[in-house]
């Protein structure tokens, strides 16, 4: 394995030779592709076999030009550089090298974007999430350097790329809905008689307020009442210790008369 991906850089390098010596293929200030990309084989060499780095895998498309399909893969893999050189101090041989790497995708980048056309039609890729081995993720690497070396004027892209993911995002997400509708057959049912419980709810808090209103409305009735009565009986029995003062004065007046 390590025989053929070190062909693999060599038959890229000589890719960049020849291109630095005749021009490059399709970017106008000249080829962003340096040597930095035979140092691959020794970064390969410094990570461990069963080393997984993440990315969003993009396969090609038949009758999809390689220009439409470098719109996606190159930041892609920028993306899953930056988090990869993360992992390694910055004064180390691996970050350096993939420092590097990163500058050669930045200048395929700046390459592809210099076209600034609007697109209408659109080319649909299918996207997935994979953890790749160091020997899977930087053969994928030459293989996005491959394609930007064979690309050409005469293979442009005429249409805007668009990434549909079917990795283990959705389908876990997939998994997970269906998992919780399976341990709550009831849920789709309370779902469809949302509105109306909704409804009822409303309906039901109004009405205990209406009734609370008017049970305030009641005590302070009674109370009014209760004050009013006892009112009117304070009046009541003086009115009646006058009269019986009345009547004492008059029975004693008499007794003196009779007297």
């Amino acid at each position: 394995m390590k025989e053929a991906n070190t062909l693999i850089n060599i038959v890229i390098f000589l890719q960049f030779f020849l291109l630095n010596i005749f021009g490059g293929p399709i970017c106008k200030t000249g080829n962003p592709v340096t040597d930095d990309i035979r140092r691959i084989d020794e970064l390969v060499g410094n990570l461990p076999s069963d080393y997984k780095i993440q990315i969003r895998y993009i396969s090609k498309v038949p009758n999809v030009t390689d220009t439409c399909w470098l719109h996606l893969t190159v930041p892609e893999m920028s993306f899953s550089l930056d988090a990869l050189s993360e992992k390694f101090a910055k004064n180390s041989s691996n970050y350096l090298i993939i420092e590097n790497l990163h500058r050669i995708l930045h200048g395929i980048h700046n390459c592809l974007s210099e076209d600034g056309k609007d697109y209408v039609d659109e080319s649909e890729f299918n996207c997935e999430k994979s953890d790749l081995e160091p020997k899977q993720y930087f053969n994928y690497f030459n293989e996005i350097i491959s394609a930007f070396q064979s690309a050409g004027d005469s293979s442009p892209c005429d249409s805007e790329v668009v990434c549909r993911m079917e990795g283990p995002d959705t389908e876990e997400l997939q998994t997970g809905l269906n998992r919780f509708k399976e341990d709550c057959p009831h849920c789709g049912t309370v779902k469809g008689h949302l509105p109306t419980i909704l409804i009822a709810t409303a309906c039901t808090v109004s009405v205990i307020l209406i009734l609370a209103c008017l049970i305030v409305q009641l005590l302070k009735h009674q109370r009014r009442n209760s004050t009013s009565q006892g009112y009117q009986t304070d009046i009541e029995s003086e009115r009646q210790r006058e009269e019986n003062e009345k009547a004492v004065q008059f029975i004693a007046g008499n007794e003196d008369s009779c007297t």
